[in-house]
């Protein structure tokens, strides 16, 4: 009776083990179910070593016996598929590959465990001595030696892919070395019942490996902490860079309030008026996102809503949108319809982070063609749907993409609103935004030609204003056809907004880039202009090098007119001479533009 000295010792381990788990409040993940699993099958499988053992050496029925081996054999299979099946769940693969892998291997193992019970065991019953042979046990040992091969083969795969989880493997590591030595002392020593001792040691060790609540919770506290301590880091960082930002617009408000009782001309007063309102706007933004900041928490998270001006609002985005391209092969096309308010009252910051988000989406994803943004209205009282519409010719979106943005129905999370102080949010975000914002989103893609984005969103304007735009909305209907395009060549926003402003009270089609290489590019794509106004500074190409490449193309018969500070007034004559139609002084804008539109439109 020596002999059942380990498998009694086994069997109280096994107990103490099914103790010790099941009386704690466990999590309940995939991880833990096969654990419990195991330690189940792993009790009634140290049971059965003594109840064999002792049945052989009272009784020592032979056919009894070998049904008794056969339930031990199959109970140590069962162990070792659950390890098996285990080490598939930690992996990283798809969860659809995961359930297949764990269907073919349950299927063939319950094949395998029926095969095993119809074929033939012969029982060694001598002294001591326990043990069985036949085409049975050899199925079992060849199945162990396989499903042991097909372990190291996923242990391999998992430190390979995931080194995290390797540490999970160890038990199993341990089980399989100390069973081939269990193999090499069985043959010296064949009355020494080692199996059951070794998948119980191995549950035992394994215990430490999985996560258990006590553990999880720890590292929760743990995780939690490190998470505050870099959301107070990130909050710190950006209040130091907001600051930064905020100091240029505000200096530029001083100088020109320095210099602004030295105007006496009333066009440059306006200019400067002009100035500080886009510094202006440029602050509020960024006071905008510090108060969204201070309360990082989504719950905390609020629509600001106030009157705010569509056209300046339009132009910065088309501002921003023009700088993000400027060094990718992409035109822009951006066109603001005249039935949107010139003033809406709502969240004009989050509706900005939403529009660039979006934008930036498409840029990043596009190389080459074009980005399309169309702004229309429909206005019924007081209140104005907003539909604007984002096109690219990018690499476009598989439909199982587009599902998994537009089906997260989930809140906004603490940790997407961290994010909030900046231009551009994930999608999923951005369509959270939205409803908060009570609009909606969809997503129209096809893979390698493009994707399509569609905001829709209701925002309130003024009655008054409501009724003029119906009214702006038949004539526009009457004399739409002969409005002229005019395209504005200047990489200064400031600028930009004065002259669109001064544009915006002839009836005009105001188009405008802040790069040459892209007034290069829409002329030769076949886009028609009326007139060109180009400013002579520009950063990367200068008037003349634009000129110059328009005039290689010998079909473009467009009027080009330069822009020019005043000190260069004397230079006049030289830009006419180098195929210029005109000549516009910036320090009078209103006059000057006046004097070509009336002289070339």
């Amino acid at each position: 009776m020596g002999t059942l000295i380990l498998p009694i010792a086994t069997q109280l381990l096994a107990v103490l083990l099914l103790f010790i788990y099941f009386s704690k409040k466990r999590l309940n993940t995939k991880e833990n179910k096969i654990y419990s699993k195991m330690l189940i099958i792993n009790f009634i499988y140290a049971l059965m070593a003594i109840i064999t053992f002792l049945y052989a050496k009272t009784y020592g029925d032979d056919f009894v016996i070998s049904i008794m081996q056969k339930i031990y054999m199959s109970l140590m299979l069962l162990l070792i598929i659950n390890i098996l099946i285990y080490n598939i769940s930690i992996l990283n693969m798809k969860d659809s590959i995961r359930k297949i892998l764990n269907i073919l291997i349950r299927f063939s193992s319950g094949i395998l465990i029926i095969v095993v019970f119809i074929t033939p065991l012969h029982v060694i019953n001598k002294g001591d001595i326990l043990d069985g042979y036949g085409l049975s046990y050899d199925i079992v040992l060849g199945a162990t030696v396989l499903y042991f091969i097909l372990i190291i083969i996923s242990i391999i795969v998992i430190f390979i892919k995931n080194k995290s989880g390797f540490t999970k493997d160890i038990p199993f590591i341990c089980l399989i070395v100390l069973y081939i030595a269990g193999l090499l002392i069985r043959d010296s020593y064949p009355s020494i019942m080692f199996e059951n001792y070794l998948f119980t040691f191995m549950l035992f060790i394994m215990y430490f490996t999985i996560e258990n609540p006590d553990l999880k919770m720890v590292n929760e506290l743990l995780r939690n902490k490190e998470l505050v301590e870099q959301g107070m880091d990130d909050k710190s960082r950006f209040l130091f860079e907001t600051s930064e930002e905020i100091k240029t617009p505000t200096k530029n408000i001083i100088e020109i309030t320095k210099k602004f009782d030295k105007l006496d001309d009333d066009v440059d007063k306006k200019d400067a008026v002009r100035l500080i309102s886009v510094n202006a706007n440029n602050i509020l933004f960024r006071l905008n996102n510090i108060l969204d900041i201070s309360s990082m928490d989504a719950n905390k998270i609020k629509i600001k809503e106030d009157y705010y001006n569509t056209s300046i609002f339009f132009n910065e985005i088309k501002g921003l949108t023009q700088n993000a391209i400027k060094d990718k092969n992409i035109i822009l096309d951006f066109k603001v319809s005249n039935n949107v308010p010139t003033s809406l009252n709502g969240d004009d910051v989050k509706l900005k982070q939403v529009l660039m988000s979006v934008i930036l989406d498409c840029i990043e994803n596009t190389d080459d063609g074009y980005i399309r943004i169309y702004i229309d209205c429909i206005v019924r009282y007081d209140v104005a749907r907003i539909i604007i519409n984002i096109e690219d010719t990018g690499i476009g979106m598989s439909i199982e993409k587009v599902n998994d943005i537009l089906d997260d129905r989930t809140e906004l999370t603490d940790s997407e609103a961290k994010k909030l102080d900046k231009l551009d949010v994930d999608l999923k975000a951005t369509i959270k935004i939205i409803k908060l914002l009570g609009g909606s989103f969809n997503i129209k893609s096809e893979k390698d030609k493009g994707t399509t984005f569609t905001i829709v969103i209701d925002q309130k304007c003024k009655i008054e204003e409501s009724s003029k735009i119906m009214k702006d909305i038949e004539k526009y209907s009457s004399d739409v056809y002969g409005r002229k395009r005019v395209l504005i060549v200047n990489d200064s926003k400031e600028e930009l907004f004065a002259i669109s402003d001064i544009l915006g009270k002839y009836n005009v089609d105001i188009n405008t880039t802040m790069s040459g290489k892209d007034c290069i590019q829409r002329i030769n794509a076949g886009e028609f202009y009326n007139l060109i106004l180009i400013d002579d500074e520009l950063k990367n190409n200068s008037a003349f090098a634009v000129l110059k490449k328009l005039k290689e193309n010998k079909k473009f018969k467009i009027p080009v007119i330069v822009m020019l500070e005043k000190n260069k007034e004397h230079f006049k004559d030289y830009y006419m001479n180098d195929g210029f139609n005109d000549v516009v002084l910036k320090n009078n804008l209103n006059d000057e533009i006046e004097r070509v539109i009336s002289k070339f439109l």
